[in-house]
């Protein structure tokens, strides 16, 4: 069987690899299916081409791997995150393919400017900027709660909401909020 990992912080990329893997699965014919390991013991699901779909890297150990080289198809591991290296040695892929967020948005995230901003919406969607800036203020508020991390999380809810329901655009409300907010 040969087994491709799927990984990495770009949940948005890697994702839509996966449904590339998958689309390309059907057009070839292959049955596609979510993998379990009690599928591992029934033989016959693996003697046909087949495509599988791990979500759980860590349900693989070193006994499930050795029989998987016994059969016919595709194994996809997928994972919302890096998978550590110590994983990965003992899985060992055919294929590996990583998906990392730009080190432009990290340090966005780290000093947030318009001018970061600006620059970082050459290559990402506002929407995904937003969101990313949501999850940064998230962060914050769960390692240290307080009323400021609260309202900027709250302040760009409304910025999403506005921007879903209205003909408001999304880059200058942010701009707004930055230097609001973030000065």
């Amino acid at each position: 069987m040969k087994i491709i990992v799927l990984h990495g912080n770009d949940t948005e990329k890697s994702y839509n690899r996966l449904t590339t893997f998958i689309n390309e699965a059907k057009k070839r014919g292959w049955r596609t299916a979510e993998f379990s390991l009690e599928e591992v013991s029934n033989q016959t699901l693996f003697d046909e081409e087949g495509f599988f779909i791990l979500y759980d890297y860590k349900l693989l150990d070193k006994k499930v791997l050795e029989k998987l080289k016994n059969y016919s198809g595709n194994l996809i591991i997928y994972n919302k995150g890096k998978i550590p290296a110590p994983s990965l040695k003992v899985i060992n892929p055919d294929k590996i393919e990583l998906f990392e967020l730009p080190v432009l948005l990290w340090k966005f995230l780290d000093h947030m400017t318009i001018e970061g901003l600006h620059e970082l919406v050459k290559t990402n969607a506002p929407e995904y900027i937003l969101a990313m800036m949501a999850w940064k203020f998230k962060q914050n508020y769960l390692k240290s709660p307080n009323a400021k991390s609260a309202k900027l999380i709250s302040d760009l809810a409304e910025i999403d909401i506005k921007s879903k329901t209205s003909n408001v655009d999304l880059l200058m409300l942010l701009d707004l909020f930055i230097a609001k907010n973030l000065k």
